[in-house]
């Protein structure tokens, strides 16, 4: 090949590369907890998240936050009468290639560490079982599938 086409081929097999990493970088990440920012300024910093929705639940402000289709964060934070008051978590959502939507979970304790420490064991069990059903749901979709329909 000689170098003018070469260069040409180049580019043209790079810029679709080129834009499909802009389009990557744009995407925004979901948001993580930094412990040594103490529980009140996490819980500040997480109701000024653009988009955020704000509900109480089992003892816990949640704060959602979201990018669709491609994850979801909870930012939760232990209301007063909560035994392992104050601590904060996130639990991220993340759709994977697969379609399985895996959940990761942070946190960061500020009271009674056996408390916490049973918060977290919860978390961490909840996150197994959450991203176990999203992996047998698709399971299932790709089971009742014809195998002549599109993937």
């Amino acid at each position: 090949m000689r170098p003018a086409r070469t260069a040409i081929w180049l580019a043209g097999a790079m810029i679709p590369m080129a834009a499909a990493g802009a389009a990557a970088a744009e995407t925004p990440v979901p948001p993580t907890l930094d412990c040594s920012l103490g529980f009140a300024a996490l819980q500040a910093s997480a109701h000024a998240l653009a988009g955020a929705k704000i509900t109480e639940s089992g003892g816990f402000e949640v704060v959602t936050v979201e990018h669709p289709d491609v994850w979801r964060a909870e930012l939760s934070f232990t209301t007063r009468w909560h035994p392992a008051y104050p601590a904060a978590t996130v639990r991220t959502f993340r759709k994977q290639v697969t379609g399985v939507w895996t959940a990761e979970s942070k946190s960061c304790g500020y009271g009674d560490q056996g408390q916490f420490a049973a918060l977290v064991e919860d978390l961490k069990t909840g996150d197994k079982a959450l991203t176990d059903a999203s992996r047998a749901e698709v399971e299932r979709q790709k089971a009742s599938r014809s195998p002549l329909a599109p993937p």
